[in-house]
């Protein structure tokens, strides 16, 4: 979910308020400071050093005064006697932020990023090639997630939390739908679907512009296509196993009708892509770990599983998620090398856990109480092993929130037919890249 506010773009929640990139960014610019002096070991190199760190994230991790994060770097402030400073920007605002400062000289050391958005920074040499820091560790993570972090061989950030995109199904709907269990293949999906429609009740929800062309890839790898060429160079998602994906896709909406017509509202946080399903006017949607959360806020009794998304000619699903990496702008490297590896490291996979309910982007997850005592955070879990990543392209952002989502939404308001959008977003996405 590339989190504007997965995986993507898959990633993620502010305070109260889902972020359109999430699943993975923070009111304007907060900043707390934890100055305290003590001894410790972080356990990577700059472990002992004195001086100052500033990182960078969004309000869903950097939030208010309290959030688990601004704990942590006063955790790590007063066991190392470093100055750390986090600071907040809202979601869809720190990309912007980042590379306007850094171009102008100057920045954070660090910043926590949605994975999507590694590629571009680290091919402007905006954050530092962290590869022979990463390798000796790289087994200790997910591969989809090194991978994201990964642009022409450099790796440039280490993987922080995981996510993907799974089927959030209502129990109860289904059960007076007389339907016994959730679907397990697209002809499952659409028979249930058109079910579970009728009246004001929907059986399966969209979202428009990046949310709805984010939430198209896994359907394209479900059907055997790929998003690019294996140069990279190349669109590759209008081949034919796109485009009967992104018709079975679109259909959903313009033929079978099994999509309340409000999803076209969909276009700014994952609060309204979710909202008809916490109210029970939509039975199925598909959605990150990152909308288990809110879903326990809105509506605490609501009975829903989570599952696997459905398959087609194979089994699929897109990863997302934050890494975190050291800029340019970084006075001692070694000094945020230090910090980084202290928070990446096992021992505290509990600040993601307990301050935001996320999975750590660390293999070691799969066999912990955290995982395997929760039925959904075990699914996502469980396809974080095989999800995959999104292209490392500097020009990814533009292309998944730019020219996919206004070919969805081209496509959505009826404006342009299913397979011309696909075609000329095709084009223009392989204009994008040859760097047009």
């Amino acid at each position: 979910m590339q989190e504007q506010d997965t995986g993507a773009q898959g990633s993620g929640f502010t305070q109260g308020r889902l972020s359109r990139r999430g699943v993975l960014f923070a009111a304007g610019g907060i900043a707390a400071t934890a100055v305290l002096a003590a001894c410790g070991d972080n356990g990577g190199m700059g472990a002992g050093k004195k001086g100052s760190l500033t990182l960078w994230a969004s309000t869903t991790f950097a939030g208010a005064g309290s959030s688990a994060l601004r704990k942590a770097a006063g955790d790590y402030a007063a066991k190392n006697g470093v100055s750390v400073t986090v600071q907040g920007f809202p979601a869809n605002d720190l990309i912007d932020k980042v590379t306007t400062a850094l171009t102008g000289g100057g920045g954070p050391d660090i910043v926590l990023v949605d994975v999507s958005q590694v590629p571009q920074l680290g091919a402007s040499k905006m954050l530092v090639d962290l590869t022979s820091r990463i390798k000796p560790i790289s087994s200790q993570f997910f591969a989809g997630n090194i991978a994201a972090a990964t642009v022409n061989g450099a790796t440039y950030a280490v993987p922080y939390d995981t996510n993907n995109v799974a089927l959030l199904w209502n129990k109860k709907m289904f059960g007076k739908a007389g339907i016994t269990a959730p679907p397990t293949t697209w002809d499952d999906l659409l028979a249930a679907a058109r079910r579970l429609t009728g009246g004001k009740q929907y059986g399966y929800m969209l979202g428009a512009k990046g949310y709805g062309s984010f939430l198209f890839w896994p359907w394209l790898l479900q059907n055997g296509g790929q998003i690019l060429d294996s140069s990279g160079t190349k669109a590759a998602f209008n081949s034919p196993e796109g485009v009967e994906a992104w018709n079975f896709y679109a259909n959903l909406y313009l033929t079978q009708k099994v999509v309340p017509p409000t999803f076209l509202g969909v276009t700014d946080s994952w609060d309204q892509y979710i909202q008809p399903f916490m109210t029970e006017r939509v039975a199925m949607m598909a959605i990150g770990d990152w909308g288990i959360a809110p879903l326990a806020k809105g509506n605490p009794g609501l009975e829903y599983g989570v599952v696997p998304l459905p398959k087609h000619k194979q089994s699929a699903t897109l990863l997302g998620g934050n890494s975190v990496g050291i800029t340019s702008a970084a006075k001692d490297p070694d000094l945020a090398w230090g910090f980084i590896s202290w928070l990446t490291g096992a021992a505290q996979e509990k600040v993601l856990q307990d301050g935001y309910k996320r999975i750590p982007a660390r293999t070691d997850v799969t066999g912990s109480a955290f995982v395997t005592g929760d039925p959904a955070r075990k699914v996502f879990a469980e396809q974080a092993t095989t999800a995959k990543s999104r292209p490392s392209v500097p020009t990814w952002g533009d292309i998944e929130w730019g020219v996919m989502a206004d070919a969805w939404d081209l496509v959505i308001q009826k404006k342009k037919a299913p397979e011309k959008a696909l075609a000329d977003a095709a084009a223009a996405a392989t204009k994008k890249l040859s760097g047009k």
